[in-house]
């Protein structure tokens, strides 16, 4: 049949398959470009193939028109798997609101909490006090059983710092919250270091270099510590500073410190130890020299007089004694010394 006896949708038609003929062309020539929709054509022509329908047109005459019809073939079951199921879509709306359910929950636990009884506390105790008492230490805390915990919370520094402030024994405070109202006070507090005595009197020296004057100590009660003899508050807070920073094995040793001036040497100290030596040095030069006091000791037969005024330099306890009173000896010394120092 010539194409002027066709009908217009047969002319409409038979341009489609020319358009057609020419795309299967180009694809033929680019077939690594085109690889993906040559294998859905191929396909298609299959499936056309086993149904022996047209999937990009049909025709259907009708007496003397030709009517052209597209059609699609969906099995009943691909429409099934296409569509989500009731599950599926109620995970996916899930996974997106569940950030703020949780927020949502907490913020109602949290309001429910707070208006709550357990809100408030309901026990408070205190760990680590050896001297001072626990209603001394609430007091001090300024806490109340009304007080809410969150209160407790945003105010915890507040009130470590006030403990602290109330008591020189203690060091530090630290204020521990535990659910749902448990509130505690782990104090940690100053040691007894040494022992001073002033006008008689015995006092306790804490680490801070603080002396307790509220409490005496009778002599025959002193613990194993330095007793500083006739020490001023400053002296005692200055020899502390550098006796804490000696090693334990050092400090040990030490028993009785007295203030042993020279011309030369105004904060000149004679330290008693405990081995039956003395040690003769400046309050200024403690922490410095009195390291070297184990090496030194262990090449001597006590007792005997350590001097490190100007180096360092050893002496029967006897014979420094009497150089000290002999003005000529100590004018010797003085030279023994300077030629110690030299070597």
């Amino acid at each position: 049949m010539s194409e002027e006896n066709l009908t217009p949708w047969q002319k409409k038609h038979l341009e489609y398959q020319r358009r057609k003929a020419a795309e299967n062309q180009e694809k033929s020539e680019e077939p690594k470009k085109r690889k993906f929709l040559k294998n859905k054509e191929d396909d298609t022509a299959k499936n056309q193939e086993d149904t022996g329908q047209d999937s990009e047109a049909q025709y259907v005459e009708d007496g003397d028109n030709s009517v052209m019809t597209y059609s699609e073939d969906f099995s009943e079951t691909a429409e099934e798997e296409m569509k989500p199921s009731f599950f599926e879509g109620s995970f996916e709306v899930f996974k997106k609101m569940w950030p703020l359910l949780l927020v949502a929950v907490l913020l109602f636990i949290v309001s429910v909490y707070a208006v709550s009884p357990i809100s408030k506390i309901g026990k408070f105790t205190v760990s680590g006090n050896q001297h001072e008492s626990f209603e001394a230490i609430v007091k001090a805390s300024k806490l109340k059983p009304t007080d809410r915990i969150y209160g407790v919370i945003r105010n915890r520094r507040g009130i470590e710092n006030s403990i602290v402030q109330e008591f020189p024994r203690v060091k530090a405070v630290e204020i521990q919250v535990s659910f749902p109202n448990h509130v505690e006070a782990r104090v940690t507090e100053f040691q007894t270091v040494a022992y001073v005595e002033q006008k008689g009197k015995n006092y306790q020296v804490l680490e801070s270099g603080y002396i307790l004057r509220d409490e005496e100590i009778p002599s025959d009660q002193l613990s194993n510590h330095p007793l500083l003899k006739s020490f001023s508050d400053q002296e005692t807070e200055k020899f502390v500073t550098a006796y804490m920073k000696l090693k334990p094995e050092v400090r040990s040793l030490i028993t009785t410190v007295s203030k042993a001036p020279t011309k030369a040497t105004s904060d000149f100290l004679a330290l008693e130890m405990s081995d039956g030596n003395q040690v003769r040095v400046s309050l200024s030069q403690i922490a410095e020299k009195m390291p070297y006091y184990p090496s030194v000791a262990s090449q001597l037969t006590p007792p005997q007089v350590i001097d490190m005024e100007a180096g360092i330099y050893a002496k029967s306890k006897e014979e420094y004694l009497n150089d000290l009173k002999n003005p000529e000896g100590e004018k010797k010394d003085s030279e023994d010394t300077a030629e110690t120092t030299a070597q």
